[in-house]
Parts: C-alpha cells; structure tokens; sequence
C-alpha cells in the first residue's frame, strides 16, 4: 500500500522526511504528488527556510515524485538586483528618497518567469537553482550544484 500524499510525514519515524505537498498551501510553492523533502533541522519549515526571496508574483512549480535533500536552495526573482541603472545596488529597497527615485528601475525589470522542476528530479544535497529556471522530468542535480539555466532531464541524457 502506498503512503498518503496528503500526509505530511510518510515515515513517522523520520521526522526529518516530509512531503511538500500538503506544506505549501497558501504560499507561492506548488508541490506535486510524493515530493519529499529530508532535513534533521526543521524539515517542515522547507518553504520559509529554502524558498528565498519570493517577494513577487513568481512561483516555484514542483512536479511528482521529486527527491530533495537538505540544504537545497531556490532562489527567486525577488533575489534579482536592477542591471540597467548606474548600479546594481538595490537602492529601493532602503526606502525614503531612495526608494522613490529608482522605483521604476524595479518594477520595469523583465521577470524570470516561474521556476519549474519536472517530475522524478533529485536534488542532491546543498544544490541551489536560480531564479526562472525549468528543469525537466528525469534530472539528477549534484550535491552543490548551482543550476543557472535549463537542467538536462532524461529525454536529453
């Protein structure tokens, strides 16, 4: 008999193991069937702690059955500094004078998009993916990896 997907913890032994998908209601994260994610320190807190600067309309699009191990990061397009000004400084961000005469820098930045991970992908541990990336069904993502483009999925390999 298979475990629930609406079961936060599948192995009620092992904390440490959670599926996303009952985790993520009300936040920008969607969580496919059976992705799980393995942490010994808070595991539960995956969307707070691994999810990082989800500021805007973005999501992060998990498919089914997705193996995620501790210490992986997602990066989101709130994690982007304007590049078409005189800096790269987020002046916006201090408020004030400041906030009012770059504004328009920030909110006339082109979106990455969503970020979207295939079915059956695992992340080893520590891997971080940057904001917009699509990473396709079938992916291994090495321990430490900084995904910054289009992941290979198994179709491809």
């Amino acid at each position: 008999m298979s475990p629930d997907p609406s079961t936060v913890h599948p192995l009620p032994e092992h904390e440490r193991v959670v599926f996303l998908k009952p985790l993520v209601h009300g936040s920008n994260v969607e969580a496919g069937d059976f992705t799980y994610y393995d942490d010994p320190d808070g595991a539960t807190d995956f969307v707070r702690r691994n999810v990082l600067y989800a500021y805007g309309p973005e999501r992060l699009v998990i498919g089914k059955y997705c193996a995620i191990a501790t210490g992986t990061r997602f990066l989101m397009a709130g994690a982007a500094h304007p590049s078409m000004g005189v800096s790269t400084f987020p002046f916006t961000m201090f408020g004030g004078e400041w906030t009012e005469r770059t504004l328009d820098l920030v909110t006339d930045m082109p979106s990455r998009g969503d970020t979207v991970v295939g079915n059956d992908v695992w992340f080893g541990y520590g891997a971080t993916v940057m904001p917009g990336v699509r990473i396709g069904d079938g992916a291994v993502i090495a321990a430490g990896a900084m995904v910054t483009a289009e992941g290979l999925g198994q179709q491809q390999r």
